[in-house]
Protein backbone atom coordinates (compact mmCIF):
# COMPACT_ATOMS: atom_id res chain seq x y z
CA UNK A 1 0.00 0.00 0.00
CA UNK A 2 1.09 3.33 -0.97
CA UNK A 3 0.63 6.68 1.40
CA UNK A 4 -0.27 9.90 -0.29
CA UNK A 5 2.41 12.19 0.71
CA UNK A 6 -0.13 15.24 1.33
CA UNK A 7 -2.75 14.08 3.22
CA UNK A 8 -1.71 10.41 4.69
CA UNK A 9 -4.34 8.35 2.88
CA UNK A 10 -3.20 4.91 1.85
CA UNK A 11 -3.75 4.28 -1.25
CA UNK A 12 -3.93 1.56 -4.04
CA UNK A 13 -0.52 0.20 -5.45
CA UNK A 14 -2.17 0.77 -9.20
CA UNK A 15 -3.35 4.24 -8.15
CA UNK A 16 -1.32 6.73 -9.76
CA UNK A 17 -2.57 10.19 -7.71
CA UNK A 18 -4.32 10.73 -4.62
CA UNK A 19 -8.59 10.81 -4.95
CA UNK A 20 -8.78 14.04 -3.04
CA UNK A 21 -6.04 16.30 -3.43
CA UNK A 22 -4.98 14.88 -6.39
CA UNK A 23 -1.41 14.85 -5.19
CA UNK A 24 0.78 12.32 -6.89
CA UNK A 25 1.36 8.80 -5.58
CA UNK A 26 5.07 8.77 -7.66
CA UNK A 27 8.38 9.08 -6.09
CA UNK A 28 9.02 12.56 -5.03
CA UNK A 29 11.08 13.73 -7.75
CA UNK A 30 7.78 13.59 -9.85
CA UNK A 31 5.22 14.57 -7.03
CA UNK A 32 5.70 18.51 -7.89
CA UNK A 33 5.20 18.35 -11.74
CA UNK A 34 1.84 16.20 -11.04
CA UNK A 35 0.91 18.36 -8.85
CA UNK A 36 1.16 21.44 -11.15
CA UNK A 37 -0.89 19.35 -13.36
CA UNK A 38 -4.02 18.25 -11.24
CA UNK A 39 -3.84 22.21 -10.20
CA UNK A 40 -3.74 23.83 -13.66
CA UNK A 41 -7.34 24.52 -13.91
CA UNK A 42 -7.76 26.07 -10.29
CA UNK A 43 -4.55 28.13 -10.70
CA UNK A 44 -5.50 29.32 -13.82
CA UNK A 45 -8.79 30.34 -12.34
CA UNK A 46 -7.03 32.24 -9.66
CA UNK A 47 -5.07 34.06 -11.41
CA UNK A 48 -8.11 35.00 -13.71
CA UNK A 49 -9.55 36.34 -10.18
CA UNK A 50 -5.67 38.65 -9.69
CA UNK A 51 -6.28 40.41 -12.59
CA UNK A 52 -7.72 44.13 -12.23
CA UNK A 53 -11.02 45.02 -13.03
CA UNK A 54 -9.05 47.11 -16.10
CA UNK A 55 -6.79 43.53 -17.09
CA UNK A 56 -10.15 42.05 -16.94
CA UNK A 57 -12.08 44.37 -19.03
CA UNK A 58 -9.02 44.33 -21.67
CA UNK A 59 -9.25 40.25 -21.93
CA UNK A 60 -12.91 40.54 -22.31
CA UNK A 61 -12.07 42.99 -25.04
CA UNK A 62 -9.67 40.23 -26.62
CA UNK A 63 -11.54 37.31 -26.67
CA UNK A 64 -14.41 39.43 -28.08
CA UNK A 65 -12.05 40.10 -30.72
CA UNK A 66 -10.89 37.26 -31.30
CA UNK A 67 -14.38 35.12 -31.98
CA UNK A 68 -15.84 38.17 -33.98
CA UNK A 69 -12.39 38.36 -36.53
CA UNK A 70 -13.22 34.56 -36.69
CA UNK A 71 -16.35 35.09 -37.35
CA UNK A 72 -15.93 37.51 -40.21
CA UNK A 73 -12.88 35.29 -41.97
CA UNK A 74 -15.10 32.21 -42.25
CA UNK A 75 -18.31 33.88 -43.63
CA UNK A 76 -15.59 35.37 -46.44
CA UNK A 77 -14.28 32.33 -47.06
CA UNK A 78 -17.56 30.46 -47.32
CA UNK A 79 -19.02 33.93 -49.40
CA UNK A 80 -16.31 33.75 -51.94
CA UNK A 81 -16.52 29.36 -51.84
CA UNK A 82 -19.74 29.54 -53.05
CA UNK A 83 -20.33 32.59 -54.89
CA UNK A 84 -17.07 33.76 -56.01
CA UNK A 85 -17.21 37.18 -54.72
CA UNK A 86 -18.47 38.80 -51.70
CA UNK A 87 -22.01 38.66 -51.54
CA UNK A 88 -24.18 38.06 -48.08
CA UNK A 89 -21.25 38.09 -46.19
CA UNK A 90 -20.82 41.93 -45.83
CA UNK A 91 -23.99 41.69 -43.51
CA UNK A 92 -22.06 39.61 -41.11
CA UNK A 93 -18.87 41.57 -41.63
CA UNK A 94 -20.87 44.97 -40.92
CA UNK A 95 -22.48 43.60 -37.87
CA UNK A 96 -19.54 42.12 -36.46
CA UNK A 97 -17.59 45.35 -36.88
CA UNK A 98 -20.41 47.45 -35.19
CA UNK A 99 -20.65 44.75 -32.77
CA UNK A 100 -16.92 44.98 -32.27
CA UNK A 101 -16.86 48.58 -31.86
CA UNK A 102 -19.75 48.80 -29.13
CA UNK A 103 -17.55 45.73 -27.17
CA UNK A 104 -14.58 48.17 -27.36
CA UNK A 105 -16.67 51.58 -26.04
CA UNK A 106 -18.15 48.91 -23.40
CA UNK A 107 -14.63 47.73 -22.15
CA UNK A 108 -12.64 51.32 -22.21
CA UNK A 109 -15.39 53.85 -21.84
CA UNK A 110 -17.48 52.63 -19.47
CA UNK A 111 -16.49 55.35 -16.91
CA UNK A 112 -17.64 57.86 -19.66
CA UNK A 113 -21.39 56.80 -19.94
CA UNK A 114 -22.11 60.11 -21.98
CA UNK A 115 -19.05 59.43 -24.53
CA UNK A 116 -19.70 55.78 -24.44
CA UNK A 117 -23.63 56.16 -25.75
CA UNK A 118 -22.84 58.36 -28.17
CA UNK A 119 -20.11 56.73 -29.46
CA UNK A 120 -22.53 53.71 -29.61
CA UNK A 121 -24.94 55.21 -31.17
CA UNK A 122 -23.26 56.24 -34.12
CA UNK A 123 -22.02 53.26 -34.81
CA UNK A 124 -25.23 51.48 -34.75
CA UNK A 125 -26.84 54.14 -36.74
CA UNK A 126 -23.93 53.51 -39.43
CA UNK A 127 -25.27 49.94 -39.34
CA UNK A 128 -28.23 51.17 -40.52
CA UNK A 129 -27.34 53.55 -43.24
CA UNK A 130 -24.96 50.44 -44.50
CA UNK A 131 -27.87 48.01 -44.44
CA UNK A 132 -29.84 50.53 -46.46
CA UNK A 133 -27.31 50.97 -49.02
CA UNK A 134 -27.07 46.96 -49.03
CA UNK A 135 -30.67 46.90 -50.01
CA UNK A 136 -30.28 49.11 -52.60
CA UNK A 137 -31.73 52.09 -50.59
CA UNK A 138 -34.49 50.63 -49.16
CA UNK A 139 -34.57 54.04 -46.66
CA UNK A 140 -36.37 52.31 -43.40
CA UNK A 141 -32.81 52.26 -41.64
CA UNK A 142 -32.10 56.12 -41.89
CA UNK A 143 -36.19 57.21 -41.80
CA UNK A 144 -37.13 54.66 -39.24
CA UNK A 145 -34.45 52.72 -37.69
CA UNK A 146 -32.16 55.99 -36.44
CA UNK A 147 -34.91 58.13 -35.25
CA UNK A 148 -36.18 55.12 -33.25
CA UNK A 149 -32.45 54.62 -31.83
CA UNK A 150 -31.94 58.38 -31.32
CA UNK A 151 -35.28 58.77 -29.39
CA UNK A 152 -34.06 55.44 -27.27
CA UNK A 153 -30.73 56.59 -27.04
CA UNK A 154 -31.90 60.02 -25.22
CA UNK A 155 -33.88 59.01 -23.37
CA UNK A 156 -31.27 56.52 -21.48
CA UNK A 157 -29.02 59.15 -21.14
CA UNK A 158 -31.70 61.35 -19.66
CA UNK A 159 -32.54 58.31 -17.57
CA UNK A 160 -28.80 57.82 -16.36
CA UNK A 161 -28.41 61.90 -15.58
CA UNK A 162 -31.77 61.33 -13.02
CA UNK A 163 -30.43 58.29 -11.20
CA UNK A 164 -27.09 59.85 -10.83
CA UNK A 165 -29.01 63.25 -9.70
CA UNK A 166 -30.74 61.06 -7.03
CA UNK A 167 -29.01 61.14 -3.57
CA UNK A 168 -30.84 58.20 -2.44
CA UNK A 169 -31.48 55.35 -4.56
CA UNK A 170 -34.03 52.38 -4.36
CA UNK A 171 -37.77 52.09 -5.95
CA UNK A 172 -37.07 55.50 -7.07
CA UNK A 173 -35.08 53.73 -9.76
CA UNK A 174 -38.04 51.97 -10.99
CA UNK A 175 -40.16 55.04 -10.84
CA UNK A 176 -37.64 56.52 -13.41
CA UNK A 177 -37.94 53.45 -15.66
CA UNK A 178 -41.70 53.08 -15.63
CA UNK A 179 -42.04 56.75 -17.09
CA UNK A 180 -38.95 56.08 -19.34
CA UNK A 181 -40.85 52.57 -21.17
CA UNK A 182 -44.03 55.13 -21.36
CA UNK A 183 -42.30 58.35 -22.94
CA UNK A 184 -39.98 55.78 -25.58
CA UNK A 185 -43.74 54.22 -26.16
CA UNK A 186 -44.89 57.84 -27.52
CA UNK A 187 -41.56 57.95 -29.27
CA UNK A 188 -42.39 54.77 -31.41
CA UNK A 189 -45.84 55.79 -31.96
CA UNK A 190 -44.69 59.19 -33.25
CA UNK A 191 -42.19 57.76 -35.30
CA UNK A 192 -43.89 54.81 -36.58
CA UNK A 193 -47.02 56.37 -37.45
CA UNK A 194 -45.07 59.72 -39.17
CA UNK A 195 -42.95 57.19 -41.44
CA UNK A 196 -46.04 54.81 -42.66
CA UNK A 197 -48.78 57.49 -42.45
CA UNK A 198 -46.79 60.29 -43.26
CA UNK A 199 -49.01 62.31 -40.38
CA UNK A 200 -48.24 61.64 -36.48
CA UNK A 201 -51.07 59.61 -34.29
CA UNK A 202 -50.80 59.64 -30.70
CA UNK A 203 -52.94 56.74 -29.27
CA UNK A 204 -51.78 53.56 -28.07
CA UNK A 205 -48.57 55.45 -27.01
CA UNK A 206 -50.23 58.59 -24.73
CA UNK A 207 -52.29 55.24 -23.29
CA UNK A 208 -49.31 53.46 -21.66
CA UNK A 209 -47.69 56.74 -20.72
CA UNK A 210 -50.90 57.97 -18.73
CA UNK A 211 -50.59 54.30 -16.85
CA UNK A 212 -47.38 54.35 -16.03
CA UNK A 213 -47.65 57.68 -14.28
CA UNK A 214 -49.69 56.67 -11.50
CA UNK A 215 -47.31 53.13 -10.90
CA UNK A 216 -44.22 56.21 -10.85
CA UNK A 217 -45.93 58.27 -8.40
CA UNK A 218 -46.49 54.99 -5.97
CA UNK A 219 -42.78 54.07 -6.11
CA UNK A 220 -41.87 57.80 -5.61
CA UNK A 221 -43.69 58.29 -2.67
CA UNK A 222 -43.16 55.05 -1.10
CA UNK A 223 -39.31 55.76 -1.82
CA UNK A 224 -39.96 58.51 0.13
CA UNK A 225 -41.77 57.62 2.98
CA UNK A 226 -39.55 54.99 3.30
CA UNK A 227 -36.61 57.96 3.36
CA UNK A 228 -38.25 59.16 6.40
CA UNK A 229 -38.22 56.10 8.44
CA UNK A 230 -41.66 54.86 7.98
CA UNK A 231 -41.90 50.44 8.26
CA UNK A 232 -43.72 48.64 5.10
CA UNK A 233 -45.93 47.26 8.30
CA UNK A 234 -46.52 50.59 9.53
CA UNK A 235 -47.36 52.23 5.93
CA UNK A 236 -49.69 49.32 4.92
CA UNK A 237 -51.09 49.26 8.48
CA UNK A 238 -50.49 45.43 8.53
Amino acid sequence: MKICPQCGVELDDDLPACPLCKTSAQPTGRIENNTDYFNQPRELLSDFHALSRIQKRKLFWELSGIILLSGILVTLIIDVLTTQRITWSRYTVTICKVIFANFTLFSFLRHKLLIMLVGSFGSTSLLLVLLDMYNQKIGWGSQLGIPLLLAFYLIVIILTILVKKARHLGLNILGFFFLATGLYAMCVEIIVSGYIHGHIMLRWGLIVFVSVIPIAAILFFIHYKLRKGIELKRFFHI
